[in-house]
């Protein structure tokens, strides 16, 4: 028996005099559910609500759509940061970055409290993830800790492939399998990410067939492209970004598709209507907006407006929910579900199964800047590269249609983004004011210095280039 099996063990063992002691003087209790945590990585909440580029008859992602109209959509939903690693680690532990610490600039996972998966495991769940992102792996971040079995599926990206492989087939094929072998009564958590809206963009063929007639069966948008973008070496204007969005909708039905397969996949075995599902991404995509192409150099609304769609019998009402909330609610709603006392010090985390959270919740974002490996990358593409987004830190606030947000440069930047804003000269009038009392719900700075490079092996070095990270 392994260490992570036995000291699980132990802890079971600890628990049983407890569960006796229980279930001597109570009734019986509901069993507790399965739950399937999805992330559609780097899927924009705004592209996922919508319809397919000049095809309103078609929704871009049609199985969230149907999953919604079962459950209930969060349409006010913020990720914590604008990228895999640290958004990641905030919905597995309901912490902020400034509180994990999982950054661009020190990107392995070195919390010190139990996350989701490890609460989850010492409750009696089996927890596993399927996932093909490398920045998952153990080997690189380790932000999956406490999840026991791990399935990771290659990316393959060549120009002689009509459509890249970004591993989400085979993660629902592992699915399947995983399922099918499966007899015991132990409730599961099961994590899935499908990485398909991710550079580089290339639909599934039967949407270019129906979409995007007129595109060559093998184009696909390259990192390269993203990377001549961010340098300054391509101008911004010169970008045909109507296709590009159209190439990028394609990919985020691609990860629909995905989603669908997997609910036909629970469907099969017997357990859709009794799992609770839920779906979201990890942050959205900038392409074009604010002169960037993907998801880094700053906290735009493009990058943290993410979906969110619990699909939870009997647990959640069914609807349309506007409240305020993060990903690191999923932490405490997650707890909830399996039954969990909540975790105190996660002051961020506020579970989504309760009433609604008040209008005025404060949503927090952090970014610590890029990482070295994306300077080293952008400046091995552009040597004179000398530009203050590849050194600069952010946070940022929104209270209502109040946002402030805050550079380690200096900056400081105030918006009035609800329906009815205020008039530029009361914004400039009450400036300080509202910057001051904004500025007093950030959590300390996010600058965490220049961090180390990376260091790993060829076959993951490949995967991340692969995606863009690397040179």
């Amino acid at each position: 028996m392994n260490q992570r099996n036995l000291s699980r063990s132990l802890v079971l063992l600890a628990t049983i005099p407890i569960a006796l002691a229980l279930s001597s003087c109570s009734g019986p209790s509901e069993p507790p559910p399965n739950i399937v945590l999805v992330v559609l990585d780097t899927v924009r909440d705004d592209v996922a609500g919508n319809q397919v580029p000049g095809h309103p008859e078609a929704s871009v992602a049609p199985a969230l759509q149907r999953l919604a109209s079962e459950g209930t959509r969060f349409e006010n939903a913020w990720s914590n940061a604008p990228w895999t690693v640290p958004s990641h680690a905030s919905l597995f532990t309901g912490r902020l970055l400034s509180s994990h610490r999982c950054s661009g600039q020190h990107w392995h996972f070195a919390y010190e409290g139990r996350t989701m998966a490890e609460r989850l495991s010492e409750a009696g769940y089996r927890t596993m993830a399927f996932f093909s992102n490398p920045w998952l792996t153990d080997r690189l971040t380790g932000v999956l800790r406490g999840f026991e079995e791990e399935y990771a599926d290659p990316v393959v990206v060549s120009r002689a492939l009509e459509s890249p492989d970004q591993g989400g087939a085979e993660t629902v094929r592992n699915i399947a399998r995983w399922l099918d072998t499966q007899r015991g009564d132990e409730p599961f958590l099961m994590f899935v990410n499908f990485l398909e809206a991710h550079l580089p963009y290339a639909p599934n063929p039967r949407y270019r067939r129906t979409y995007l007639e007129g595109t060559p069966p093998r184009e696909f948008v390259s990192t390269t492209l993203a990377d001549s973008v961010n340098c300054g070496l391509r101008d911004v204007g010169s970008v045909d970004w109507t296709h590009i969005r159209e190439m990028y909708a394609g990919d985020v039905n691609t990860s629909d598709c995905l989603l669908g397969a997997l609910v036909e996949v629970l469907k099969a075995h017997g357990l859709y209507e009794d799992t609770v599902i839920i779906v979201t991404s990890d942050h959205g995509e900038l392409i074009g907006e604010h002169g960037f192409f993907e998801h880094q150099f700053g906290v735009y609304e493009e990058l943290l407006a993410v979906p969110l769609v619990i699909r939870a019998p009997e647990r959640l009402e069914p609807g349309l929910r506007e409240d305020p909330v993060m990903l690191t609610d999923l932490y405490a709603t997650v707890l909830e579900l399996a039954g969990l006392e909540p975790d105190p010090a996660a002051e961020h985390s506020r579970t989504l199964l309760g009433a609604p959270a008040p209008a005025d919740r404060p949503v927090i974002a952090e970014y610590s800047g890029p990482s070295p490996m994306l300077r080293n990358k952008l400046r091995a593409v552009a040597p004179e590269l000398e530009a203050p987004f590849l050194t600069t830190a952010y946070l940022t606030v929104r209270v209502g249609g109040l946002r402030l947000t805050l550079g380690s440069d200096g900056t400081s930047e105030l918006q009035d983004l609800s329906d009815e804003p205020m008039p530029p000269e009361e914004l400039a009038r009450r400036r300080e004011e509202l910057t001051t009392t904004l500025g007093r719900l950030l959590p300390g700075c996010s600058n965490y210095g220049a961090g180390a490079d990376l260091r790993t092996d060829p076959g993951l070095e490949a995967r991340l280039r692969s995606l863009g990270y690397l040179s």
